[in-house]
């Protein structure tokens, strides 16, 4: 499942316009996610949520093409696509940004 989970989010996430800290949710192959995506005053973009089938939550950095973070138990790290992470940008506002945590 977590195979599949990182890169479904991260399409969610550029899927639909994402103001900071506005609750999403979407369902894949029986799972529900729910999360935020806030853009953090170094530019990157942080989700925060959980797996509300599982109860696992997740972190997820995505900054300069590549993501880092944990899913449940499991860390992750892997690069994301240029347009992708244009994506990203131009759905995660900048004018928002918050404190880096």
């Amino acid at each position: 499942m977590r195979r599949f989970l990182v890169p479904a989010l991260l399409f969610a996430s550029a899927a639909a316009p994402a103001l900071a800290s506005d609750l999403h949710t979407f369902t894949r192959d029986g799972d529900r996610y729910s999360y935020t995506a806030d853009r953090l005053a170094d530019g990157s973009i942080q989700l925060n949520g959980r797996v509300e089938t599982t109860g696992d939550a997740f972190k997820l950095h995505v900054a300069n093409g590549r993501v880092d973070g944990r899913i449940g138990f499991s860390n992750v790290s892997f690069s994301v696509s240029h347009k992708l992470m244009a994506q990203l940008d131009t759905e995660v506002p900048a004018n928002q940004a918050l404190a880096a945590n």
